[in-house]
């Protein structure tokens, strides 16, 4: 007769198994995975998405005499991070769109506060000089390589794109000294403002301080013991002469 298993008083219960070190590992780089293939996926759909929009215009012609199209591209620094952040974020997500279009881009950078604004009101400034706002100073007469390249491109009828241009900022720091940058170059006065030289100012003379009663009264005892010394000596002469004579008798 088979032996009967004893059954114990209280709830059954089923014995979980033990978990193995190697399948959590194995969830947790799969979860990752999942994100970055997830992550990459999307992000290459919107680039096909947007590259497909402005790929028309890499199919226009252009006659041989006009430049390409080209834009102004504006990056600054985060607050407290480094320039290498923006950097990455261009050449990631905006370079591919504008290498679809066929555009060209002229970049503005700043490594800290106020270069980008800076930057842009120089270029604005430089602008009006050239259509005849004010004449050129002394030292920008001189044909550089700009100056060089441009009287170049008018002697062989070469002319820049006409059509809708346009300026890419990339964050919203930049968007505020993009404004910033804007107002001072269109409105400013046509030289930058320069840090102005503070005058030399003159040292004032410090006055020797009036002698005080103490010090008078110091002085005082000082000199009558400088005369009493003087007065002495004679004296202390004679009594060594004296003293001299004697000892020789």
């Amino acid at each position: 007769m088979a032996d009967k298993a004893t059954v114990k008083d209280g709830p059954a219960t089923t014995p979980k198994p033990e978990g193995n070190p190697a399948f959590r590992a194995m969830g947790v780089v799969g979860s990752w995975t999942t994100a970055l293939l997830y992550d990459r996926y999307h992000k290459k759909r919107a680039q096909r998405k947007w590259c497909h929009l402005v790929s028309h215009l890499a199919q226009e012609p252009l006659p041989a005499n006009m430049l390409q199209r080209k834009i102004m591209v504006l990056l600054a620094a985060p607050p407290g991070d480094g320039l290498r952040v923006a950097r990455e974020h261009f050449h990631e997500y905006i370079k591919p769109i504008l290498v679809a279009g066929a555009l060209d881009w002229e970049v503005i950078e700043g490594r800290r506060e106020g270069e980008v604004r800076a930057g842009l009101a120089e270029k604005i400034r430089k602008l009006r000089k050239r259509n005849g706002e004010a004449p050129l100073a002394e030292d920008e007469s001189e044909e550089g390589v700009e100056e060089a390249i441009r009287a170049l491109r008018q002697t062989t009828g070469c002319q820049e794109w006409e059509g809708i241009r346009g300026d890419l900022i990339l964050g919203r720091h930049t968007w505020k000294e993009y404004l910033r940058g804007l107002h001072e170059g269109w409105l400013g006065p046509m030289d930058p403002a320069r840090p102005s030289t503070s005058p030399e100012v003159d040292e004032p003379s410090i006055d020797p301080p009036l002698p005080t009663a103490s010090s008078v009264n110091a002085s005082s005892n000082h000199q009558d013991n400088q005369a009493s010394s003087t007065e002495q000596k004679p004296d202390s002469l004679n009594e060594l002469l004296t003293s001299d004579s004697n000892s020789s008798h």
